[in-house]
Parts: structure tokens; C-alpha cells; sequence
């Protein structure tokens, strides 16, 4: 059988391996894509078997290079209890900054020692030093790329249901073996190299004549896998249209760019609200000659209003309010001003909407934050709407999709009351997937409307990690060919 030149050498490491993974033989070639494009044409010919093995790993994140150099928040806060003997939890707050003091009371109440009056007594810390101990060597050997000991794995479980210091994930390998046919081909095959390009140095030099051309084998049979060639998201966005259509909804689409009367006022956000701030939200210069739809400005005042002296009972939020914030652009954060805007403008006509679209968030880019990604958003717009519409179109929207472990819990949104956030558990980890409910009084007034209103916002690529069995919502948009060739489609 001929064989090229990287298919002789991926044999020849395989043999007297046994079964080897892949990525031990990437460097034997010019580049990994000619060493696993000879694999492919060795498992086609029949002279290898490729099998996939899967192994866990761990990456630390920021936190875990910060916690590495400074200590732990237990760790820290331990050392100032022993040291002083006791601290309350005041002091505790204090050095280690809020965030970080209510982390290292948390763990170390886990660990024996518990706050009595607000205070920390430095009483049989043993155990918690132990225990603060193994998490250090855990974080150490991760950063170096040490192997970690079995006796760690409380420890380590630790660590990774806690926000931002360890990310696991699961790599898959391919792992090669010859097969029968292979064995004999390298008993019987004296590997004499061929060549498989004629090139123009082979030709003037004369060098054609002495070498072995490979020969090219038009009828070797090939293998069709039936798959769409759609994106993972592609496909849920279209399950989601299906879902929500097959229930009477109508989609909306709008543009990505909002003024803020529409993305914030209208929705009764107020103008100091931290939403707002450049660092939470990306600003578009906006041309100042700009025609502005006279009804927008009407809304926008009515919601000035409203915001100032509030609505029937309501005592809104006071303070000053400024056209000149409402007219503001930005990128818009949300797609609710859509799906409020389609309501508005029919106020008369009772309906459900939704939306997959577009959003965009100043963020740190996380395990499960991006600063530019999809919310499924949508209304009931009706007078018989209410929470149990809401609480009834959340389960089915998620046992449409197969999942039926979603909890739903007490939230504050400035746009709705009561609110309720969707809560899934991803790798041990508690996701929040999205926002709900009922539409305030307030911006029913603002958007002229009389019946009740419930909506939702839920992120897509959150929904997608649960959906792909993802630890990591940048891995949707990995361009991994073998993960987009082989994932998992659900029906």
C-alpha cells in the first residue's frame, strides 16, 4: 500500500506503543495539521484505530495567581486571629476589604471557628490550618503544572465551586493503534519513502527522475458523517424560534444602538443607577444634529416625570432627571426596550414577544461573563397576565429544551416586582441564567399601557453552557473543529 511520508512516520511511532495519544506525535512532522491529516488517511485506509480518551485538568484564574502571591481570605484572616489572639468581624472587614472579609468568615465558620458576638477567638485552628494549608499546595501545583495528590480532592472541590479561582475542564484526546491490517502493512512495508508533489526545484534540478512518486488511489472509499455544518448557537437559537413560536409568540428585532429614554428611562432605571456608568455600559458618541422621533421625546419626558414625582401611589425616585442623559446612545444592554417598544406601539393589542438577539456589556471576560453576547428576551402583554403566566412559560421553555432542575428565586430588577431569577447548577457551580418578571406600574404609565405585563431576559450563552455541558462560556466560540464537528445535538 503506498503511504506518504508523515503517514511512514505516524506508523512508526505508533509501533511498540501499543495505543499512544496523538498529541505525543504532533512534533514529528513540519506541522500538527500534516500529522493529524495522516491520521485521518491512516484510519480511512485501515491501518489504525482511533479512539478518544478524556482527561480533567485545571487552569487557575486571576484569582488563584492573586490568592497564590497574597494568601487565601481565610488564610489572611486566620493569621490576624492567631497573631492578635481574636478579631471581630468588623476588623476582619476592614483588612481584607468587604468582599474578601465575608469569604474568609464564611470558610473558616465551615472549618470550626465561628464568630461569638462578632468575634473570632483563635481556638483550635489546627484542622483549619491544615485545611488552608492543602489549598495553598493545590493552588501552587496547579500554577506549576504539578500533578494534584487524591488527598486534596475536598480541598479542591473547594476551591472550584468558588467564583473566578479554578476552572476545570475536560480535555479529549485521540489516541492511536494499529490495527491488524497496520501490523501487517509494517512488517511487509520497507517504508521507503515517497514523494507525493512534484515540484519546480525537482524539475530543473533533474531530481524527479530518482525519486517515488506516491500514487494516488481515486476509489478509496470515504466516510459521510450527516451533520448540518451549523454553529452549537445557530442550532439553539433556532430551537428557541421554534419554542417560543409554537406557543403563539411573534419575534421582534431591533438595532443594537438605543438611546438610554429607551434603554434605561423608559424602564424606569434610574439616571444615578450604577447601570449606567461608563465602566458597566459602552457609550456611541451620538451627532447632534440627530432627528429625533417627536414620540420618543413625549415618552421620554412622561418618563422624566415619572422618574421625578412617580405615578398613583408610586413615589418614584425623586432627585433630578435630565433629557440631555436621556438622549444619550449606547450599545444597548439589554433587548426589553424592544419588546417594550413593540408593545407601546400597539398598546391596544394584547400579545407575546420575543427576541434572540444581541447585547453588550462592559464586562471582565470570565468563565461566565462576555461583554458582547445574546439574551432571549421576551413579553406577555395581556389582561389575564400574572406571575403564574410567567412561572408557567419559564418551565416550559426550559423543559423544551430537556431541562427541569431550574430554580426560580426572589430577585430586585428597577423594572419589575415581584422579580424572580433563574438559577441552574453548572459543574457544581450556581449559574444565574437570567431575569423576570412582572412589569412595574411605573412603566406601564410611561409606555401608555393597561393591561399587565410579564418579560424575561435570559443569557443565551449561559443557556448554551448548560446545553453543551460547558464549564467555560468562552469555550462556545473556541474554534475547536473537533468539538464543532462532534457536539452533542439534542432533539
Amino acid at each position: 500500500m503506498e503511504l506518504s511520508e508523515t503517514e511512514v512516520k505516524v506508523l512508526k511511532s505508533i509501533v511498540g506503543s501499543g495505543e499512544i495519544p496523538e498529541t505525543e506525535i504532533l512534533d514529528i512532522a513540519d506541522s500538527p495539521e500534516l500529522i493529524r491529516s495522516a491520521v485521518s488517511w491512516l484510519e480511512r485506509k485501515g491501518l489504525i484505530k482511533v479512539d478518544f480518551q478524556e482527561s480533567e485538568e485545571y487552569i487557575p484564574r486571576e484569582e488563584a495567581i492573586r490568592y497564590n502571591q497574597i494568601g487565601l481570605p481565610e488564610e489572611r484572616a486566620l493569621s490576624i486571629i492567631e497573631r492578635e489572639g481574636k478579631a471581630s468581624l468588623g476588623e476582619l472587614i476592614e483588612t481584607l476589604g468587604e468582599n474578601e472579609g465575608k469569604i474568609a468568615v464564611s470558610q473558616l465558620a465551615k472549618m470550626g471557628i465561628k464568630p461569638e458576638k462578632g468575634i473570632l477567638i483563635s481556638v483550635n485552628t489546627g484542622d483549619a490550618t491544615n485545611r488552608i494549608s492543602k489549598r495553598r499546595m493545590i493552588l501552587q501545583s496547579i500554577i506549576n503544572g504539578d500533578e494534584i495528590k487524591p488527598e486534596w480532592n475536598e480541598e479542591l472541590q473547594n476551591l472550584l465551586k468558588r467564583s473566578g479561582i479554578l476552572e476545570k475542564r475536560t480535555r479529549r484526546i485521540r489516541t492511536l493503534s494499529l490495527t491488524q491490517d497496520g501490523v501487517r502493512e509494517v512488517k511487509e512495508n520497507d517504508f521507503a519513502n515517497t514523494v507525493g508533489e512534484l515540484t519546480p526545484e525537482m524539475i530543473s534540478s533533474g531530481e524527479f527522475r530518482n525519486v517515488k512518486f506516491r500514487s494516488y488511489d481515486l476509489n478509496l472509499p470515504g466516510e459521510r458523517k450527516e451533520r448540518h455544518g451549523y454553529h452549537p448557537l445557530t442550532v439553539l437559537i433556532d430551537q428557541i424560534r421554534t419554542i417560543f413560536t409554537s406557543l403563539g409568540f411573534t419575534e421582534v428585532r431591533d438595532d443594537y444602538i438605543e438611546y438610554t429614554g429607551w434603554n434605561m428611562d423608559a424602564l424606569f432605571i434610574p439616571q444615578n443607577h450604577p447601570a449606567r456608568e461608563m465602566q458597566d455600559t459602552f457609550y456611541i458618541e451620538r451627532k447632534t444634529d440627530a432627528e429625533i422621533d417627536p414620540e420618543y421625546l413625549k415618552l421620554f419626558e412622561r418618563a422624566g416625570k415619572i422618574h421625578r414625582e412617580g405615578t398613583r401611589g408610586h413615589t418614584g425616585w425623586g432627585g433630578e432627571w435630565t433629557m440631555d442623559d436621556a438622549l444619550k446612545t449606547v450599545l444597548r444592554t439589554h433587548t426589553t426596550a424592544s419588546s417594550m417598544r413593540s408593545l407601546w406601539k400597539e398598546p391596544d393589542v394584547e400579545k407575546a414577544v420575543f427576541s434572540v438577539d444581541r447585547i453588550f456589556r462592559h464586562e471582565s471576560v470570565d468563565w461566565k461573563h462576555l461583554a458582547e453576547f445574546h439574551q432571549v428576551e421576551g413579553a406577555i402583554y395581556s389582561r389575564d397576565a400574572n406571575l403564574r403566566t410567567l412561572i408557567w412559560v419559564m418551565k416550559k421553555f426550559y423543559g423544551s429544551l430537556g431541562f427541569d432542575s431550574i430554580e426560580l428565586i426572589p430577585s430586585y430588577y428597577p423594572y419589575t416586582e415581584p422579580s424572580m431569577d433563574v438559577i441552574a447548577q453548572i459543574d457544581g457551580k450556581e449559574v444565574e441564567l437570567g431575569g423576570s418578571g412582572v412589569i412595574r406600574q411605573e412603566v406601564r404609565e410611561i409606555l401608555g399601557l393597561k393591561y399587565p405585563v410579564v418579560a424575561w431576559g435570559l443569557g443565551l450563552e449561559r443557556l448554551a453552557m448548560l446545553y453543551n455541558e460547558l464549564t467555560d462560556i468562552r469555550e462556545i466560540y473556541n474554534s475547536d473543529l473537533m468539538w464543532l464537528r462532534n457536539y452533542k445535538i439534542r432533539v
